[in-house]
């Protein structure tokens, strides 16, 4: 579930509906549609969507901006992709051809309405936890809470951004969840028998919080994944964004990597800075590979996390911006590139049209990726035409 560290691409439009989220757009003023990975990996992540499109009834209605798109209409647009890039006998240049005439685009309205977005990254940590505590092993990972409730606004008539809030009940009143600072440092959910880990390093628990899903290594040879499983209801607040405002660290050296080394080498503030952002994510212990927003598995390079209110779950796309050219463990520079990719995820962080998170799997060169990746770009999502 891809959350990020750092900070958004300015002030958004207002866009807060499904129908003013995408627009369809002709070929020729749409970016050109290549895929810089020669199709790999790109089928099994359209199956993987396929798996969750056909657990839903045929007539279920997806939105592409203002039209509604049934869930039968989206598995014919995937299973008519999967014909074209798996036939082999087609040279690639064709497949593209192809994929231009079958399909109709839609791009993205964006952050200013054209189609600019802030495409980021994510990725699946790995930390490193044991079933009990002890002296270095002592930060808890919790699961869901019983006592957080859910409210829906609509049913009260309330038309808001967010028509959904979370919190917990105090005196016959419904009032905020507790936020991160009273769960972590004023233990409000100890005693509770909550806690499913324990880890040796609260930033690593924020990582893997903001990342929204991970591995943990409990030392003897297992490796266990750490998935999504709620959250407190409090509004993210990027730790990045507030180390930019206070000048701590500047815009053009901004990372994952810069955030760890600040806290790192300052160790007496590393409290303060995560407190300043309110979210805390619960998880729950899983044998099974890591899972986005669908419940499906995610595919590195190829799965993406949108706004999912706004964009249609699932769905094919494809993604313009830039990829980093990585020598010697080390980012040397950045060059365009267009690629296929699937819509499966979504995160705390991902808000509006204008934000885009690309999922880079697992390692020190998926860290290194998705912790300096912060582009502009833009997104298009395809629909089989059916005459």
């Amino acid at each position: 579930m891809m959350l990020v560290f750092l900070f958004s691409c300015g002030k958004t439009l207002p866009v807060t509906k499904p129908a003013d989220a995408l627009s369809r757009i002709s070929w020729w003023r749409a970016e050109k549609p290549t895929d810089d990975l020669v199709f790999k990996d790109m089928a099994a992540a359209v199956r993987r969507s396929l798996e969750y499109y056909e657990t839903l009834p045929p007539e279920t209605v997806f939105f592409f901006g203002p039209e509604k798109i049934s869930s039968f209409d989206l598995i014919m647009t995937l299973r008519n992709f999967l014909l074209i890039i798996e036939n082999d006998s087609l040279p690639y240049q064709q497949k593209i051809d192809l994929i231009k005439k079958s399909f109709t685009a839609y791009r993205v309205a964006g952050s200013n309405g054209r189609g600019k977005m802030l495409v980021t990254g994510y990725y699946e940590p790995v930390i490193s936890c044991r079933n009990m505590p002890d002296a270095t092993f002592k930060y808890p990972l919790y699961k869901r809470p019983n006592d957080i409730i859910e409210v829906d606004l609509s049913l009260f008539g309330i038309d808001a951004p967010r028509n959904k809030i979370l919190g917990r009940m105090e005196n016959k009143k419904v009032v905020p969840y507790y936020s991160r600072e009273e769960i972590d440092q004023k233990r409000m959910l100890a005693e509770k028998k909550l806690e499913i880990l324990w880890c040796s390093d609260l930033m690593d628990i924020h990582v893997l919080q903001v990342q929204g899903s991970g591995k943990a290594d409990l030392g003897d040879g297992r490796i266990v994944s750490v998935l999504y499983n709620g959250q407190n209801g409090r509004q993210y607040r990027s730790i990045g964004k507030y180390l930019l405002e206070e000048g701590i660290i500047p815009k053009e050296a901004m990372s994952l990597q810069a955030i760890r080394d600040y806290v790192k080498n300052n160790p007496d503030k590393l409290i303060d800075v995560l407190n300043k952002n309110p979210s805390y994510v619960f998880f729950r212990l899983d044998d099974g590979p890591s899972l986005g927003s669908l419940s499906v598995p995610l595919t590195p390079g190829r799965s993406i996390a949108t706004d999912n209110r706004l964009l249609p779950k699932g769905a094919l796309g494809f993604l313009v911006s830039y990829k980093p050219v990585i020598e010697n463990g080390s980012i040397k520079s950045w060059e365009p590139f267009t690629r296929f990719v699937m819509n499966q995820d979504t995160g705390g962080a991902i808000k509006g049209p204008g934000r885009v998170d690309l999922f880079w799997g697992q390692g020190q060169e998926a860290e290194l990726s998705a912790g300096h990746l912060q582009h502009e770009g833009e997104l298009y999502f395809l629909l089989w035409k059916k005459d």
